[in-house]
């Protein structure tokens, strides 16, 4: 009955005429194109958020501080905003499944605070290579819009690869490695009432020269892989291997100062570790990726030590681990950003690069 009714009030605002607006050159003539990606579903509910918000003063919402520098929100939190808390009904299970529904605003400096004439309610696609984006204008005609270039209009994007879908793969990654008995949260160990030491490297500061995310996606999601390959990796008061989270890189070519330990070596029985930059996009399950690094570490232990065997045993086995995340899925597999094959316990005051000259770090080593 709810989606009944607002098919008739959405009617209200449809307009007559089987063409859209040119006056955008990013937007392509949709007289020869069919929805790919977007299915009819979720036409539907990007025309009830387009009621939403040209009925509850959505041009004010959207221009809010709450939207700046692509900042993700809920899409649940924005109808609740907008006084639609009756909306499970579009929320349909098909669509949940693919991911969690969040929004971002791009160009929010055009969105006119008293009008929404020029918006547009696209949906972010998985694939990065996609050629043309799906969605709506505000009155709830379909359109179709050029990915290659940066659309000059205000648009309301769409997305179920964003930052907390990104937050929840991450979470199951690390359930995934609690599981294995690697514990992923640094404790201070207590040694008979007294606490011992720990030691770590930081991330003093890191700029990307380029983050892998198209505009159409907002913002990138940063992680990391950290490991090293220990004499005794089953032993599980000893995991070798760490997935760290980036959420303040944003933009490429801006330098951040985190202060972000990233390798804790009271975990590790050598003084060097491997770290791999990767940024999210895909969701798959990460237990494969998992699997290669322990197997690898496992095959490590039979190698002994020093560099000159070490080192290209370090290099195969990144060699895997991307080919596991890369290779293994068709569609938008995660993206490398770069690789620090041998990390010490030393000060790296000058930014370092790494593999793929991507990244550029520099770190320091701490006791605690």
């Amino acid at each position: 009955m709810m989606k009944t009714n607002f098919r008739r009030i959405a009617s209200l605002f449809v307009v007559s005429s089987l063409f859209f607006s040119c006056s955008n050159d990013t937007n392509l003539d949709n007289n020869s194109q069919e929805l790919n990606y977007v299915t009819q579903e979720k036409i539907e509910l990007a025309k009830y958020v387009a009621n939403a918000l040209k009925t509850n003063n959505g041009a004010e919402l959207l221009s809010n501080s709450k939207f700046q520098n692509l900042n993700e929100i809920l899409l649940s939190e924005i109808l609740t905003d907008l006084k639609m808390n009756n909306n499970e009904e579009f929320f349909s299970s098909e669509i949940k499944k693919e991911g969690i529904l969040e929004c971002f605003v791009y160009n929010q400096e055009k969105m006119n605070a008293t009008t929404l004439k020029d918006l547009q309610i696209l949906f972010a696609p998985v694939d990065d290579n996609t050629k043309t984006l799906e969605g709506i204008d505000i009155n709830g005609n379909i359109v179709f819009v050029d990915a290659s270039q940066p659309s000059n209009k205000p648009i309301l994007f769409i997305d179920q690869h964003g930052k907390y879908e990104f937050q929840k793969n991450m979470n199951s990654l690390n359930e995934e490695l609690k599981k294995r008995g690697f514990d992923t949260q640094m404790t201070t160990a207590n040694i008979s009432g007294k606490a011992t030491a720990v030691d770590f490297n930081k991330i003093d500061s890191i700029k990307l020269s380029d983050v892998q995310e198209p505009w159409f996606k907002g913002n990138p999601e940063i992680y990391a892989i950290v490991f090293n390959f220990d004499q005794n990796f089953n032993e599980p008061s000893v995991p070798p291997l760490r997935v760290l989270q980036m959420p303040y890189i944003k933009k490429k070519n801006v330098l951040y100062t985190p202060e972000q330990p990233f390798v804790f070596w009271n975990e590790h029985t050598r003084n060097a570790a491997t770290m791999i930059i990767m940024e999210e996009d895909s969701g798959f399950d990460y237990a494969g990726v998992i699997n290669i690094v322990v197997q690898a570490i496992g095959t490590g232990v039979t190698l002994g030590t020093g560099d000159a065997v070490w080192t290209p045993f370090v290099v195969n086995t990144v060699t895997a681990v991307l080919d596991e995340i890369k290779g293994s899925w068709s569609t938008d597999s995660d993206d490398e950003i770069d690789q620090y094959y041998i990390i010490r316990k030393q000060n790296v005051t000058q930014l370092k690069s790494g593999a793929s000259n991507n990244a550029a770090i520099t770190y320091s080593f701490e006791t605690l």
